[in-house]
């Protein structure tokens, strides 16, 4: 019986070191947890009072999320991450998706319409490549909204020297005294429909963590970030043994 408890303890230690993602003294405005996306699922986080995300020439926020097992795309197709609705009657003003290569290849990308205070203008997509991707090592994004520019930071598995920002994706990607209402998963909108981003796909990955903050994260807050998100081995190796030991005393019984 001892066995028993001893090995739980173990589990429960690895996993208590291992999961979730934190910046120390900065708190979440809103956080969902480990989700898998087929390519046909999706979701959505609402975004209400008391936080108020302006996507104006006012606004500043960070969303940080890590994924994994990214499936390859073909060459003109765009899985996309998530989207973003604000008060307008429109829906998905905004969003991220990537192209993933065999090869490792990968580009993401940044886009949507209504641009410059809610026009009805289109705005084209726009594509930036980060190589080295492996669908084994988990891949932590931030897409920061600076008062109307919009960069793409990411940094991939606890190697902190491949954080790299990139670049100003979007500019005066404004809209007139709106804030957003909702970030949905998977590009579904309210009524469950799949947006179809410009030759697009809805993605197939796993979503590990995410949070939205508002306040525009400095690099060591994004190194922070994605290191907690990421297993310590020594954490990922205890909780295995704990399991181990488990397993082992019940099969024995």
């Amino acid at each position: 019986m001892k066995t028993k408890y001893f090995a739980l303890l173990i589990a429960a230690m690895g996993s208590s070191l291992s999961l979730g993602a934190s910046i120390s003294n900065l708190e979440s405005a809103y956080s969902k947890n480990s989700t898998v996306y087929n390519g046909t699922n999706g979701d959505t986080l609402n975004v209400s009072t008391p936080t108020t995300l302006n996507v104006n020439a006012d606004g500043s926020w960070t969303m940080a999320f890590t994924v994994s097992n990214l499936t390859a795309t073909s060459d003109s197709n765009v899985g996309l991450l998530f989207t973003y609705n604000t008060t307008k009657s429109y829906y998905n003003l905004e969003g991220m998706g990537y192209q993933l290569a065999e090869d490792g290849t990968l580009t993401l990308n940044v886009g949507g319409f209504n641009y410059n205070r809610g026009t009805a203008a289109s705005s084209p997509w726009k594509t930036q490549t980060f190589s080295g991707y492996s669908a084994s090592t988990p891949l932590t994004l931030f897409y920061t909204f600076n008062r109307g520019t919009v960069s793409i930071s990411a940094m991939l598995g606890d190697n902190t020297s491949t954080l790299t920002t990139l670049g100003d994706l979007s500019s005066g990607a404004t809209f007139n005294s709106v804030t957003m209402t909702q970030i949905n998963f998977s590009a579904k909108d309210t009524s469950g429909n799949t947006w179809s981003a410009p030759n697009g796909i809805t993605g197939k990955y796993t979503l590990n963590n995410f949070d939205l903050y508002t306040a525009v994260l400095t690099e060591d807050q994004m190194r922070e970030y994605a290191l907690s998100a990421v297993p310590e081995p020594a954490a990922a190796s205890l909780s295995l043994l704990g399991l181990g030991i488990f397993l082992m005393r019940r099969r024995r019984a």
